[in-house]
């Protein structure tokens, strides 16, 4: 029977492992599957409604949690880039995608301030990063670049409260995210109250 411990110190123990240099260990425990209790991955992937053949960009993509649902939604004829800037993440998605046998994920080493995304996408899909982002602003009107016309953007980021997402910096309000993207160049086209921890935001291009 797995342990279970309070969120609070689940939380404590990724971002101490990740600090200590065990990145590989803290990436393969956000993957852990007791997270879909409250992360409600299918039912977030259904909200999307993404069609089969689309062209994705998991932006941030970690371990790959939310890479898989995306590249099964698209089907084979689409294809999902997992955007990362960390090694390891990319080296545990490479590895994923041989294990489970799929050819419809590309990993992408972006940088910081670019996504470097090789075409354009019709979704950019963006969970717990946008609080790690450095002038967000900058960074999501370089973003459009890589944007189809009729492309969508979304943000799922943890509310700014309690301990790990407050005082360790780990969410941004909801607010702030919506005041930024319109800064960038995008309209709110939907905000979906679907999960307790985080907002969950869907954006467009500006008309």
């Amino acid at each position: 029977m797995r342990a279970s411990f309070p969120r609070r110190f689940r939380a404590l123990l990724v971002l101490g492992l990740y600090l200590a240099g065990c990145a590989d260990m803290a990436y393969r425990h956000m993957n852990d599957p007791s997270r879909d209790a409250w992360q409600k991955p299918k039912a977030v992937i259904e909200k999307l409604a993404i069609k089969p053949g689309a062209r994705v960009a998991d932006l941030g993509a970690g371990g790959g949690y939310f890479t898989w649902p995306l590249a099964e939604a698209i089907g084979p004829e689409g294809t999902v880039y997992a955007v990362e800037i960390d090694e390891t993440a990319l080296a545990i998605i490479s590895k994923e995608m041989k294990a489970r046998g799929i050819t419809n994920v590309v990993p992408i080493r972006a940088d910081p301030h670019d996504a470097k995304i090789p075409e354009p996408v019709t979704l950019v899909f963006s969970c717990d990063t946008y609080h790690h982002m450095e002038d967000r602003v900058a960074y999501f009107r370089s973003l459009l670049r890589y944007l189809s016309p009729d492309a969508q953007v979304v943000i799922l980021d943890f509310h700014p409260h309690g301990f790990f997402s407050g005082l360790l910096g780990h969410g941004t309000d909801k607010a702030v995210v919506q005041r930024e993207m319109e800064a960038a160049g995008y309209r709110l086209v939907e905000d979906f109250a679907l999960i307790d921890r985080q907002h969950f935001q869907l954006f467009s291009r500006k008309n």
